[in-house]
């Protein structure tokens, strides 16, 4: 791909608003941005990010780069999915690529896209369709719908789907890879995975076909499944994806609520009906993955499922790694109907009302809990203890669950204090069991005067002017990392030759061989404008002047600790003349250091 594209794109795009539509980052100076890494667990925000140099930089993982790398840090991509989600984001088009050299995800995206389109059309033109077409109209499904969504039908037919893919150029091994054929039982060759079913193409966020979910339109008595999936992918994996995010993300950013359905038609019904907030789990609780890709939108989530969520095991699960991530969970409960598709057919109204209406998941778990023991008997109070306790002791919010604990204790009519004995003994039960969570990573500090040169440099970096402070006290030698030490001559070199510091045109002066040191600087400016914050130019060049003066004794000291560890081999072997020449420099490094502390 040509350098010119990837540059127009980078005009296009500017690194704040991309990150914004992932994660919530915070003002952290005039051009700079300060949020909690999505890369790894972290309470205090080390995650920066520069409007000025279009790059953003994690200072406790490492992790940084510009639009492409956190598109393919974030979303698990390689550089052509990465290139080909940001120029359709830019409205860039892309110069023309042979399919032959294509990465591998594209190709599938290319396939699964033909797909929908054919089942699509068939959906809508062929005859064979007709009673699809009725189905759906009987299920109040509007053409604008099926439009938008993208419904189609796959014919009941063996082969009919892999032919049209394989006249359209695509090779019959990437139309299995992609998940839409099977292997034939008993001969060469590959076979139709939907056949005679209802097609809901599955998008993700950035509105590429990665699956299908297929309805079965025969009788229910031909022990057929109701619905089938794509399997597992290079671009599907069902936990990590929610059906209509990509219709919904916005809608659910403004709203500051993800409302979340079990099936397709519940989704579909939903948006039509113009409550956009919604997704569909494709009936499955929610998983790490989906929770994670709905809290870079909010952290409030509300449930509308079909069982008895008290006595559900999978939703109850998918409300745990919910709670597990510090998200707000309410219950939709339906006035009537089975699930919002049919509530929407029987009163439309209703659906939004009961959206307002939802409450808390702990909320929803005592009036269930209640509404069923009679809390005269001792047994029961008991068993209420049993079913409520395991949910309160993982809320992960210690306010919110020491309230439940007082709750249930005076419904139960007991003292708080055995509710909390046996909260805590079935806590310290399970804190003997291994950890099953990651937790926080530790990374191991830099040396303290590593880390000391590269704030100064850093300052300086930041602040042009201020270079004149370390020019003429700082040596390239007191520096004690070498790549750092290496991009300091540089910019002293810069410095002498122009006798003033311009940021960027010392950037662009670095040579090609040494282009890496341009990347470094840039982290180095940035880390240096999230430790100084809003500090005033008179703390700042006072603690430039002071921590040049921390680096160079440092190096007098170590070289000191050089020179008579090398004197003592030089006696130890009786070598005269070089124990003289380094009692002379020795003593010319005390003098250095006495002059410095005297400065």
């Amino acid at each position: 791909m040509a350098q010119d594209n990837i540059e127009e794109i980078k005009s296009k795009i500017d690194v704040v608003d991309l990150i914004q539509e992932y994660i919530q980052v915070k003002p952290a100076g005039a051009n700079s941005f300060r949020a909690l890494c999505p890369f790894h667990h972290e309470k205090t925000p080390s995650f920066m990010v520069s409007r000025d140099k279009q790059i953003w930089h994690c200072f406790g993982c490492a992790e940084g780069g510009d639009i492409f790398g956190f598109v393919m840090k974030m979303e698990g991509l390689e550089f052509p999915e990465a290139l080909r989600i940001l120029a359709k984001k830019a409205g860039v088009q892309l110069k023309y690529q042979d399919p032959a050299q294509s990465n591998q995800k594209t190709r599938l995206m290319e396939i699964c896209k033909s797909a929908a389109f054919f089942f699509h059309k068939i959906l809508l033109d062929h005859p064979k369709a007709e009673f699809v077409r009725e189905y759906l109209k009987k299920r109040k499904v509007q053409e604008q719908t099926t439009e938008a969504w993208q419904l189609g039908y796959a014919p009941d037919a063996w082969e009919t789907l892999n032919t049209y893919l394989t006249g359209k150029g695509f090779k019959e091994d990437d139309i299995f890879l992609a998940g839409l054929t099977i292997k034939k039982d008993r001969s060469v060759g590959y076979i139709d995975r939907f056949r005679h079913r209802l097609m809901f193409p599955i998008w993700d966020i950035h509105g590429n076909v990665i699956g299908f979910g297929g309805r079965w339109l025969g009788a229910e008595n031909d022990k057929m499944a109701k619905y089938i999936n794509t399997p597992q992918t290079d671009i599907y994996n069902k936990s990590q994806v929610l059906y209509g995010i990509d219709k919904a993300r916005q809608e659910i950013k403004k709203q500051k609520l993800a409302v979340i359905v079990e099936g397709y038609m519940d989704c579909l019904a939903s948006h039509q009906a113009g409550v956009i907030n919604v997704v569909a789990s494709s009936g499955t609780a929610l998983t790490l993955e989906q929770v994670k890709l709905l809290k870079r939108y909010t952290t409030n989530l509300a449930f509308a499922f079909d069982q008895d969520l008290a006595g559900d095991s999978a939703a109850k699960r998918g409300i745990e790694i919910a709670w597990q991530e510090e998200m707000n969970t309410k219950i939709i409960q339906l006035p009537q109907g089975k699930d919002p598709d049919e509530l929407l057919k029987i009163e439309p109204a209703a659906w939004p009302r009961a959206i307002v209406q939802a409450q808390s998941v702990m909320e929803y778990y005592f009036q269930k809990t209640f509404s069923k023991l009679d809390l005269k008997s001792v047994d029961n109070k008991k068993e209420t203890a049993r079913i409520l306790l395991p949910v309160i002791a993982k809320l992960s919010d210690t306010i919110e669950q020491s309230h439940y604990v007082q709750k249930l204790a005076g419904l139960l009519n007991v003292e708080e204090s055995v509710i909390r004995d046996k909260l805590k003994r079935m806590q310290l039960q399970k804190s003997g069991k291994a950890d099953q969570q990651a937790s926080e990573p530790a990374y191991q500090s830099k040396d303290r005067f590593i880390a000391l040169s590269e704030n100064i440099i850093g300052t300086v970096l930041k602040d042009n002017e201020k270079f004149d402070v370390i020019a003429e006290q700082l040596l390239p030698e007191h520096v004690p990392l070498e790549k750092l030490s290496r991009l300091y001559k540089l910019m002293l070199i810069y410095y002498t030759k122009n006798q003033a510091f311009n940021y960027k045109e010392f950037i662009s002066s670095i040579p090609q061989a040494d282009k890496e040191l341009a990347t470094y600087a840039e982290i180095l400016s940035l880390k240096a404008e999230q430790d100084n914050g809003e500090a005033s130019e008179d703390f700042v060049i006072q603690e430039i002047r002071s921590g040049v003066h921390q680096v160079a004794r440092n190096h007098l000291q170590k070289s000191l600790k050089g020179i008579e560890e090398a004197l003592r081999q030089a006696e130890k072997s009786n070598n005269k003349q070089k124990a003289e020449q380094l009692n002379r420099d020795f003593s010319d490094k005390i003098s250095e250091l006495k002059q410095l502390d005297n400065e």
